[in-house]
């Protein structure tokens, strides 16, 4: 019973990691369009263009999906 409830335990733990690291990629993606729009010129002299910035935001949008249907399966 004691490495069941070990096996358990490491698989809660390893859940949770996971969950951060999609938790840090998103964060990540967000990044440089966050300093993108944070410019007061973002509308007329953009960091990114619009390619790269709708990718980035693509990504971070699959990843969260990802990360929330990971949460609900357990």
């Amino acid at each position: 019973d004691n490495d069941a409830i070990a096996t358990k335990e490491e698989v809660d733990l390893l859940n949770k990691i996971r969950h951060v690291k999609l938790q840090i990629v998103r964060c990540l993606l967000f990044i440089l369009p966050a300093i993108n729009w944070s410019l007061p010129n973002w509308a007329t002299n953009p960091l990114l263009g619009e390619l790269p910035l709708n990718g980035l935001m693509l990504a971070e949008a699959y990843t969260s999906v990802y990360q929330s249907l990971r949460a609900m399966s357990g």
